[in-house]
């Protein structure tokens, strides 16, 4: 829950900041999206590490450091342009829970009981944004400062849960051969993984996605309070429905995730790959484009609030059915770089949602709430296709991939 809260803990200090620190809405707005792109970039370098050394606790350990000290230095900041870097390290110290966390849940679960476990893992996740802005009204009763110092607190107590708790998890043993030889540290190793198709297709398909939910949450504040009347108060209640639908995705696709390739693996005189997998994404692949597409034209039509309110849900719900699926799927795929690839996957997701983010405001002038949602709905359809050729040709391009690998390690040696 680290990174979401994190991220979205200063929504509801931002007025009160721009006032005190006395600076424009835009540069204050700068402190919540400098800090996505961050959680973006940032997890490549700390998987490329993690996988390259095998260790996932050190790496916990010195992001965890990072976090701390920089959260201190936004608590004490007296100008805007120290908080605004500060916050870039905040967000670069908080980004690697996602990705290390990802990869000690590959070193410790096999791959029938893996959906389950990530659906834990991403259920804390998915509920932070919603419990971030709560966090946030600290500022009403404590100052805006103590945000931060309740952060450094909050990264405190989970580095001594490490220190206590938490072993080192990676499996990946350095043979003899290597011994003598030097390893290279390349900080941006996770993007080579772009060159297996099936990584491309799938992550290109989970950021399309993924951004949908975004998108809703930003048309939200503007459409519910011109088109209802609501309060900001009220608006917030609204979220409920998608928080839910997140957390029965989460926890449910994790489940169904793993029934569908215990089930797979059964039936193939228990043999498995992990293309098997994907075989329960499908029921959200289809739940996501309908209730979203429902929801965009209803609610243009100001339709009753309860049913949009249901399909929220339904979309949420369907949105973690398929990301938990395909985020199991590359991991199975690519055990050895778990780090790796849940880093690339969340990269590519985190930049596609703030550019959405941006984007919203202007698509729904130009186009009208309904004509949005189907844009974006026919996006993730396409892009769904994508995932139907790595199902039928994922096994066979990892198998090329793994070959080719294999004859370049016999030449270099």
């Amino acid at each position: 829950m680290l990174s979401p809260i994190a991220s979205t803990i200063l929504y509801p200090a931002l007025i009160i900041l721009q006032q005190e620190l006395q600076t424009s809405e835009t540069v204050i707005n700068s402190l919540v999206s400098i800090f996505i792109y961050c959680m973006a970039i940032a997890p490549i370098v700390w998987a490329a590490y993690s996988d390259e050394f095998a260790t996932r606790r050190k790496v916990y350990l010195a992001s965890m450091m990072v976090f701390i000290i920089s959260t201190i230095i936004c608590a004490i900041s007296k100008n805007i342009w120290l908080l605004l870097i500060m916050r870039a390290v905040q967000a670069c110290g908080s980004s690697a829970v996602l990705s290390i966390g990802a990869a000690i849940i590959s070193d410790i679960y096999v791959s029938t009981e893996r959906g389950h476990a990530y659906g834990l893992f991403y259920l804390a996740y998915w509920l932070g944004p919603f419990i971030g802005p709560m966090c946030g009204y600290l500022t009403e009763y404590f100052g805006w400062r103590w945000m931060f110092w309740f952060l450094a607190i909050y990264g405190g107590v989970i580095i001594i849960i490490i220190l206590c708790f938490l072993p080192e998890t990676s499996r990946t043993v350095s043979s003899p051969t290597d011994a003598s030889t030097t390893t290279r540290f390349n900080p941006i190793a996770p993007l080579k993984l772009l060159r297996y198709p099936n990584v491309t297709l799938v992550v290109i398909y989970v950021s399309i996605i993924s951004s949908t939910i975004h998108l809703q949450y930003v048309s939200v504040p503007r459409n519910f309070s011109q088109r209802y009347n609501l309060s900001s108060s009220t608006i917030g209640l609204l979220f409920i429905a998608p928080a839910s639908g997140c957390a029965f995705g989460s926890l449910l696709g994790g489940k169904y995730s793993d029934f569908v390739l215990r089930k797979k693996i059964a039936e193939n005189a228990d043999s498995s790959y992990p293309e098997m997998r994907i075989h329960s994404a499908w029921s959200g692949a289809l739940l996501v484009p309908c209730s979203y597409l429902a929801y965009g034209w209803l609610l243009e039509n100001n339709f009753n609030l309860i049913v949009l309110m249901i399909l929220w849900f339904l979309g949420s719900l369907g949105t973690l059915i398929v990301f938990n699926s395909l985020s199991s799927y590359l991991v199975d795929a690519y055990t050895t770089r778990s780090a790796s690839v849940t880093a690339l996957n969340n990269c590519f997701r985190f930049m596609v949602a703030g550019t959405v983010a941006i984007l919203e405001p202007l698509m729904e002038d130009f186009l009208g709430t309904g004509w949005t949602f189907t844009f974006i709905v026919s996006l993730g359809v396409v892009s769904a296709l994508f995932v139907v050729v790595v199902y039928f040709k994922g096994k066979e391009w990892r198998e090329i991939g793994d070959l080719k690998n294999t004859e370049s390690s016999d030449h270099v040696v």
